[in-house]
């Protein structure tokens, strides 16, 4: 169920997407997932319907118990731009924010489960199907570019962000960037790699000419284990990947002018506000 999950991460997000407000994106989860899973899944009325409130009550809890931890944490890390911070509290910050996903994912698991009992086997091979697609395209997609490429597209990408955050970069943040962005781990094989592994273990319970006696627990393990699925080429890469990101972080925050403190604090302002109206919406 990794792509059905996709549809959920919207609940995560405090951001706005293209063309939506943040607000309107949340407020409306209900009907607007009806055509997200339509991608993957031709649903009938009742899944239809089933899913949409699985999707409402979710977004309800969302608001009421994750959105203030989402601030929680957005104060605290706005708060470590003025004190001294070493890597590993700050390595300890992001460990801490990437549990929110698993809380969600924990908490949505039973009414995954019970739709996905609901699917007929039809149905489950049309969703394999769909996902497969998905992954292939991105491999399709990864191919058209060589790994210079790539890493320069994605220097290109941090400086744009790192501009956004800080305002005019000097020669020595630049340089700090550019040296991050050349020692980060090219991982996007190995992500994929995963995906295909975990669609694999979904494909074999989901098309399987009788429906297994274990079919929950095994969606289960699907569900809640993702690192089980992980190579541990990936799982090291990544550890080092976000030491790399703490490393450049710490460095680029002894480099910052008050006009980019400024700047920072401003932007987490106006995250902080947004989770903030979110909440009382």
């Amino acid at each position: 169920m990794n792509n059905l999950l996709k549809y959920f991460v919207i609940l995560c997000l405090v951001f706005a997407t293209v063309g939506c407000s943040a607000s309107f994106t949340y407020n409306n989860l209900g009907w607007l997932s009806g055509f997200w899973i339509d991608d993957y899944v031709d649903l009938n009325s009742q899944q239809s319907d089933k899913f949409k409130q699985i999707v409402k009550t979710s977004r309800d809890w969302h608001r009421e118990t994750q959105l203030p931890l989402y601030k929680k944490d957005l104060e605290s890390l706005k708060s470590m731009l003025d004190v001294d911070v070493n890597q590993q509290q700050l390595k300890q910050h992001f460990l801490q924010a990437k549990q929110h996903w698993q809380t969600l994912v924990e908490k949505l698991e039973p009414d995954l489960i019970n739709l996905a009992n609901s699917l007929s086997i039809e149905q489950r091979t049309e969703f394999v199907a769909a996902i497969q697609a998905s992954i292939d395209d991105e491999y399709e997609e990864y191919k058209k570019k060589t790994l210079a490429e790539h890493k320069k597209e994605r220097l290109e990408e941090n400086l744009e962000n790192y501009k956004e955050w800080l305002g005019k970069l000097s020669n020595e943040q630049k340089k700090l960037i550019e040296t991050a962005a050349n020692d980060r781990i090219e991982t996007s094989l190995l992500w994929l790699e995963y995906k295909q592994t975990r669609l694999d273990a979904l494909k074999q319970l989901f098309t399987a000419e009788s429906k297994r006696e274990d079919f929950d627990q095994a969606l289960v393990v699907i569900i809640n284990n993702r690192s089980l699925y992980m190579s541990e080429a990936l799982i090291k890469a990544d550890d080092e990947n976000l030491d790399n990101y703490v490393e450049l972080l710490v460095a680029l925050k002894g480099t910052l002018t008050q006009k980019q403190r400024r700047n920072i604090h401003d932007e987490f302002d106006e995250l902080i506000e947004q989770v903030s109206d979110l909440i009382d919406d």
